[in-house]
């Protein structure tokens, strides 16, 4: 049975009532809501781990960088156009040698230019409702290390921050802060890569910063095997589980005592007290989770991509489980977050961080990605309740930097953090809002950019969730806003481009 909030000593006060409106639009930004027609459903957050190349997929203008003298290396879409393993060959052995053009025009960027599709979109491309709702970002920044640019990427705060928290954790905030029970089922889950490495700070996906514990994303592994849902299953204490809860229960009730003032509703100086008593509940409803976590999700799925084959398909597992989370019966999960580290990991060790053998790797990762993706994504008129809508559904390409314009190791490229691209579509972003926002200059770097700041805010509005709370956001983060009411509007026009009065 689901436990009403009031009947835990504390928790009212600390996670309904108290804030009872987190995350709401105060009065005086009320202008800048969207409206409950353009607002997501859900969100599915992609974050492609290692730094995703423009040059031949997002952020193609074949004016730029073409090689002008005999023995010059191209740049951009040019580097990588002649010799093994080059585009065109690539390409094709991927998807035939009577596909389409490896070039597909898009929309104009902020300088005039004419960007095109690149050929390793082709799987993506292959679906004209996901392309007419298709919205591209410029991003930059400074921060080369992954170790730096991965919590920048996936959080908006810089490595270190005390606000520094996923996304993930202001959705668990406000769905938890509007609900008068507490079910045992997550608003927010973090699906993780199991090829990750630990110093690369991953874990940002998943990190609170400044809300309180309880806002903590669900993170998983997503790897074969039944390790995780065996331990939801608490098989170790089976034969007296209820007495070991109610043990646990009285201890707990014990110490919030101490923490109390005589004849006082609430104890004192105990939020950690109260992060540690949701917990508590929530662990003792993980039957709940057993049953949305079906085992079925943790069977090992091969994989095969441009002649390339694995054992495992992680991506293939972890979009799977997003898709059952976001759209099981009277679902609760608001955002779910994949990290793809690619079918089988590029040369530097994350899915696409490719500084050797960088058109091969791309390929194979980036088409594994889009036939996987695309298949838990409704096709105009087909309305598989099991698959996702992209009229309620806002779907996040992510990633922490993009890749050189020139080469690295001769066929790699090196992290290039001053000008890549993120895209959304669908949920408010609808074929009125397809187009570029920003722009890349002739020299590889951004002329005109976002931050990961105010991309990662945009998905906050998006779900009606106000982004500038204080354990969010600020001002300064949306350049040139004087105002909360006006940086929300900014998010809305211009990140997710709903220019409809409000």
């Amino acid at each position: 049975m689901a436990a009403s909030l009031g009947s835990l000593p504390g928790l009212r006060s600390q996670y309904a009532y108290a804030a009872k409106q987190w995350g709401d639009y105060p009065d005086y930004a009320a202008s800048a809501l969207l409206p409950v027609e353009y607002q997501a459903k859900n969100v599915l957050d992609i974050f492609l781990y290692g730094g995703l190349s423009p040059w031949e997929t997002f952020y193609v203008i074949p004016e730029y960088g073409f090689p002008t003298e005999a023995g010059e290396i191209g740049q951009q879409w040019w580097t990588f156009q002649e010799g093994a393993n080059n585009v065109q060959e690539v390409y094709e052995a991927c998807h035939g040698s009577q596909t389409n053009p490896m070039l597909q025009d898009f929309r104009l960027d902020g300088n005039g230019m004419m960007v095109r599709l690149g050929p390793f979109t082709e799987t993506l491309r292959q679906r004209q409702d996901i392309i007419e709702r298709l919205r591209i970002h410029v991003l930059s920044h400074t921060l080369e290390p992954h170790e730096a640019a991965i919590p920048l990427g996936l959080t908006g705060f810089r490595l270190g921050a005390p606000k520094m928290a996923g996304i993930g954790a202001a959705i668990q905030h406000h769905y938890q802060a509007h609900s008068n029970i507490i079910t045992g089922e997550p608003s927010a889950y973090v699906l993780y890569s199991p090829g990750d490495f630990p110093t690369d700070n991953l874990r940002a996906a998943s990190a609170v910063g400044q809300h309180p514990g309880s806002a903590r994303p669900l993170a998983i592994r997503v790897q074969p095997g039944t390790g995780f849902i065996d331990g939801l299953k608490r098989q170790s204490i089976a034969s007296f589980q209820p007495n070991f809860d109610l043990l646990l229960n009285h201890y707990q009730a014990q110490f919030k005592n101490r923490l109390t003032w005589p004849n006082m509703p609430h104890s004192v100086r105990s939020q950690t007290t109260a992060d540690y008593q949701f917990a508590l509940n929530t662990m003792q409803k993980s039957a709940e989770l057993v049953d949305i976590l079906d085992s079925s999700f943790f069977k090992k799925i091969s994989g095969e991509s441009c002649g390339d084959s694995a054992d495992v398909n992680h991506p293939n597992m972890a979009l799977k489980l997003a898709a059952h989370l976001l759209t099981r019966e009277n679902s609760v999960a608001r955002y779910v977050c994949v990290v793809d580290g690619g079918l089988i990991p590029a040369s530097g060790g994350g899915g696409y961080d490719t500084h050797e053998n960088h058109i091969k790797a791309s390929a194979r990762n980036l088409k594994n990605l889009w036939t996987n993706l695309t298949a838990i994504i409704n096709e105009p008129g087909e309305d598989d309740p099991n698959k996702l809508n992209l009229s309620e559904t806002l779907i996040c390409i992510n990633t922490e930097f993009g890749r050189t314009p020139w080469p690295q190791n001769e066929h790699g490229r090196n992290h290039h953090p001053y000008a890549y691209t993120t895209m959304m579509f669908g949920g408010p972003v609808g074929p009125d809002q397809q187009g570029i926002v920003g722009a890349i200059g002739p020299d590889g770097y951004a002329t005109d950019a976002l931050s990961p700041a105010q991309t990662r805010a945009a998905v906050l509005a998006a779900l009606g969730i106000f982004p500038f709370a204080p354990e969010c956001y600020a001002v300064s983060d949306v350049y040139g806003s004087g105002t909360e009411a006006e940086a929300a509007k900014y998010l809305n026009e211009v990140v997710l481009g709903v220019t409809q009065s409000v």
